[in-house]
């Protein structure tokens, strides 16, 4: 529904089952994804993040990104997806981090208020739509900002430990190279399957996930914006051919490379 300076495209309560999936997308408008319960993993702009219930995810337009279920158990979230006309307001939410851990409990209720309005059996009003929306901008606006004047103060707290910090900041550096299990549990200090398991318990995906998650980014700004071949892509990115090159990103995203570029112009 639009009004005035903004347009709500859909505000839903999703519960996505054991083992569920929503493949890498982008749209453009906002999509911001609050977890209620359960655990999952999302991947944005390359980088996988937690999903855990009181997190919320703003993600702006055209930004990649994809999740699944990761627990025994439904994946619960609040979801919106709207475009805003206010520049100010559109610039504020995109100074927003990928992840916020959300202790403000108006937030959610402002979220979940505007969900009951548009859900009513009877006619909604936009008036009331307007309130509950422009609320849960404001609550989003104040808590980002009193989270920023904390970081000033005490400093920012990783979602990661030190030793899996160092083995992230690794593989982005490096993901182009021949990475291996051995070398990052050595750099984590750690025996490898004790790495293997608090790296994915931290991050929700494995080593080998990830690095494949950064080479599938680069690829595709390769396959976007340079004049290089698949193949020198293929080998740019890490891969040791073409052929697997072209498997994995047509798994991933269910199209061959070169056609992914044609879509692309």
């Amino acid at each position: 529904m639009q009004i005035s300076d903004f347009d709500i495209i859909w505000v839903e309560i999703c519960n996505y089952p054991i083992a569920s999936s929503i493949q890498m997308h982008s749209h453009d408008f906002f999509h911001f994804i609050y977890v209620d319960g359960g655990e999952g993993c999302i991947t944005l702009d390359g980088v996988p993040y937690p999903m855990t219930s009181g997190t919320l995810f703003p993600i702006p337009p055209c930004r990649e990104h994809g999740f699944c279920n990761s627990a025994d158990e439904p994946l619960r979230t609040f979801e919106i997806k709207f475009s805003l006309k206010d520049e100010e307001k559109v610039k504020t939410l995109l100074s927003f981090p990928h992840q916020l851990e959300v202790t403000d409990s108006s937030v959610k209720a402002s979220l979940l208020a505007l969900y009951r309005e548009l859900h009513t059996k009877q006619s909604f009003v936009s008036d009331v739509v307007y309130l509950h929306f422009n609320l849960f901008l404001t609550y989003l606006e104040r808590y980002s900002e009193s989270l920023h004047k904390s970081a000033k103060l005490f400093g920012t707290k990783s979602i990661l430990s030190p030793e899996i910090e160092k083995t992230v900041s690794y593989i982005r550096e490096n993901f182009t190279g021949d990475i291996n299990l051995d070398a990052l549990s050595e750099l984590a200090g750690f025996e490898k399957n004790y790495f293997l398991r608090k790296f994915k318990k931290q991050t929700g995906v494995t080593p080998m996930d990830y690095i494949l998650a950064k080479r599938m980014e680069k690829a595709k700004e390769l396959l976007r914006y340079s004049d290089m071949n698949i193949t020198q892509i293929a080998y740019a990115t890490g891969f040791k051919s073409v052929h697997y090159f072209s498997k994995v990103f047509f798994d991933n995203m269910k199209v061959r490379p070169s056609d992914w570029r044609l879509n692309q112009n």
